[in-house]
């Protein structure tokens, strides 16, 4: 028997849908021209009123078995993931911290030729007496890629967070996370903040894909 079945054959329903209708009836032979007239008009508002209420508390009997039967299935599945979530969350946990490592490696890597472009330049102008060149030491560009492996892939949440309070322009003082996160939004993953006192960042974590 289906749900809609199973309301129509309901006898309290049924009793009130009758009840309804009778009121219904009875209430569109009252039209309104005179004031001695209210007092009709107010006896069926009450009347639907009462109906109404009558109505409410059967949908709400006949409702609280299934939303007992809602949260039985809810809590099942959910011991099921408890099962499995501790694990998941520990293979994330270190994938993140390898991630760190791997990332921290990259940038003192790219820290180290960046060093070794100067003190090549450097020296060049010591050789040649040349100190133009000094005023133009290029930046090794270093561009943080998403790392994939197997079912694994990274990716990367733009953040933001304060590094000067001083810096930081009247109007964010307040700190509106959600203007500030608006702007964050505009910006590339890598881009500088345009905020004095505010750092922009992203943090990396592994997601299945």
């Amino acid at each position: 028997m289906t749900t809609e079945i199973a309301l129509k054959e309901n006898q309290d329903l049924i009793i009130l849908q009758s009840n309804i209708a009778e009121a219904i009836s009875e209430s569109k032979k009252i039209i309104i021209f005179e004031e001695s007239q209210i007092e009709s008009a107010g006896f069926y508002i009450k009347k639907f009123g009462e109906l109404d209420k009558a109505l409410e508390k059967l949908r709400k009997q006949l409702v609280q078995p299934l939303n007992e039967e809602t949260k039985t299935i809810n809590a099942f599945f959910k011991s099921i993931q408890q099962t499995f979530n501790p694990e998941q969350d520990r293979l994330k946990k270190e994938s993140n911290e390898m991630l760190t490592k791997i990332r921290k490696r990259q940038e003192e890597e790219r820290k180290k030729e960046q060093e070794e472009l100067e003190d090549a330049i450097l020296d060049e102008a010591e050789m040649f007496n040349d100190e133009s060149v000094l005023e133009n030491i290029p930046k090794i560009e270093f561009k943080k890629e998403k790392i994939t492996e197997n079912n694994l892939t990274t990716k990367r949440d733009k953040k933001w967070r304060v590094t000067d309070i001083e810096k930081i322009p009247r109007k964010y003082l307040v700190l509106d996370e959600k203007l500030i996160n608006s702007i964050r939004k505009d910006y590339d993953y890598e881009s500088e903040s345009p905020i004095e006192g505010i750092e922009f960042y992203y943090e990396e974590s592994v997601r299945i894909k």
